[in-house]
C-alpha cells in the first residue's frame, strides 16, 4: 500500500491514499469546484500539490472514470464529464453529495424516498417479523429519549432516526428495497440531520414515526403507508422551511 510522505499535503490521514485522492478530486467535481468540460491538472501536478505519487493519481483517476464523471485521454488530458453521465446511484458519488450538502441532491433524495418508503412501510405491515418490530420499537423509542435533549444529543437522536428508516426497509421483505437503504445511508442521515435542526421539524415529525411503528405493529399496510408519506412530506416541509432561512 502507498504511504505518504513525510510533508503534509492537503488529504486526510484516517483514509488509504488512493481513497483519499478519490473523494479529494470526487467532491470538487460533485461541489462544482470541477465544472463540466475542465480539465483537471496532469498526473505531475496533482501529485505535487496532493503529496502522493503519480502512480496514486493515476489510479484515482481510472476510479472516478470508472464512476463516468471523467474522461481521462492520453495527450489530451482529463476532463470532467457531463452530470448526466455519471453513476449517481454510486455509494461514494453519493455520499460526496451529501457532504457538500447539494440542496439539489437532497430534493432529489426526498423524491426518491417519496416513492419508495411508503411502498417499504406498506410491505413491512404485511411481512416483518417480530424481532423487526421489536428493533422498530427500540429504534423509535431511542428517538422519543433523545428528541428532548437536542441539540446536544443530536448525533445519538440521529442515529437511532437512521435506524427506523433503515429497520424498516429490511422490513419490507425486498432485498432490493433494502439496499437501496445501504446505498443511500450517507444521504438519509445527511437529510435527517438537517430535518433535525429545522424549527419544529422533530415535534412534526416523531409523532408521525409512531403512527408509522403502530401501523407495522397492528399489520395495517394502508395506514403504515399513509403515515410514512405524511412523515416524508412533513421532513421535505421542514428542509425547505430551514433552505429559505438560510
Amino acid at each position: 500500500m502507498e504511504s505518504s510522505s513525510s510533508a503534509a499535503g492537503p488529504l486526510g490521514r484516517h483514509r488509504t491514499i488512493h481513497g483519499q485522492v478519490v473523494e479529494w478530486i470526487g467532491r470538487r467535481i460533485v461541489s462544482g469546484e470541477l465544472s463540466y468540460g475542465s480539465r483537471l491538472p496532469n498526473e505531475a501536478e496533482l501529485a505535487a500539490q496532493l503529496k502522493v505519487s503519480r502512480g496514486g493519481v493515476r489510479e484515482a483517476v481510472k476510479a472516478l472514470a470508472a464512476k463516468g464523471m471523467v474522461d481521462p485521454r492520453p495527450r489530451l488530458g482529463t476532463r470532467v464529464r457531463p452530470r448526466n453521465e455519471w453513476n449517481l446511484m454510486d455509494r461514494e458519488v453519493i455520499d460526496w453529495h451529501g457532504q457538500v450538502a447539494a440542496p439539489d441532491f437532497l430534493d432529489d433524495l426526498l423524491e426518491l424516498r417519496l416513492m419508495v418508503e411508503p411502498g417499504a412501510a406498506h410491505l413491512a405491515a404485511e411481512r416483518a417479523t417480530a424481532e423487526q418490530i421489536t428493533a422498530l420499537e427500540r429504534a423509535y423509542d431511542g428517538m422519543a429519549e433523545y428528541a428532548p435533549q437536542l441539540p446536544e444529543r443530536e448525533q445519538s437522536f440521529v442515529d437511532a432516526d437512521l435506524g427506523f428508516h433503515l429497520i424498516l426497509l429490511r422490513a419490507s421483505g425486498n432485498q432490493l428495497i433494502e439496499q437501496l437503504g445501504r446505498l443511500l445511508e450517507t444521504s438519509l442521515r445527511q437529510g435527517l440531520a438537517a430535518s433535525s435542526h429545522a424549527p419544529g421539524g422533530v415535534a412534526a415529525t416523531l409523532p408521525l414515526h409512531h403512527a408509522v411503528l403502530a401501523a407495522v405493529r397492528a399489520h395495517r399496510p394502508v395506514a403504515a403507508s399513509r403515515a410514512m408519506r405524511r412523515l416524508i412530506e412533513t421532513t421535505a416541509n421542514a428542509v425547505g422551511r430551514l433552505s429559505e432561512d438560510a
